[in-house]
C-alpha cells in the first residue's frame, strides 16, 4: 500500500517527507516558501495519492537524536530505529 509518512522532529526543528518508505524532501519546514500543504497536494500528485495517504508522526526521541547530530534524517523509512509503519 503506497502512503506518506511525515516525519517531524521533537523540537520541530527538522521535518522529511516519505513516500513508501523513500524521503522525497527533507527541510527545517517542508513546502518553505509555498507552504505545506501545498508541498504535500504536489507530492500527492505526483505519486497518485491522497491527503488520506498522509500520516503525521513525531520522531522518536532516538531517532531525532541522530537526525540532530547528522543533519538530517536517513533516506530510508527503514532506517530509523522507531516504527512509522
Amino acid at each position: 500500500m503506497k502512503k506518506i509518512v511525515v516525519l517531524s522532529s521533537e523540537q520541530d526543528y527538522w521535518e522529511a517527507c516519505y513516500v513508501n518508505g523513500r524521503s522525497v524532501e527533507q527541510a527545517h519546514h517542508l513546502g518553505d516558501g509555498y507552504g505545506k500543504v501545498k508541498f504535500l497536494q504536489d507530492v500527492c500528485r505526483e505519486h497518485g495519492l491522497t491527503f488520506d495517504d498522509i500520516q503525521e508522526i513525531s520522531a522518536e526521541e532516538v531517532d531525532d537524536d541522530k537526525a540532530m547530530n547528522c543533519g538530517a534524517f536517513p533516506d530510508l523509512l527503514s532506517e530509523l530505529e522507531g516504527d512509522y509503519s
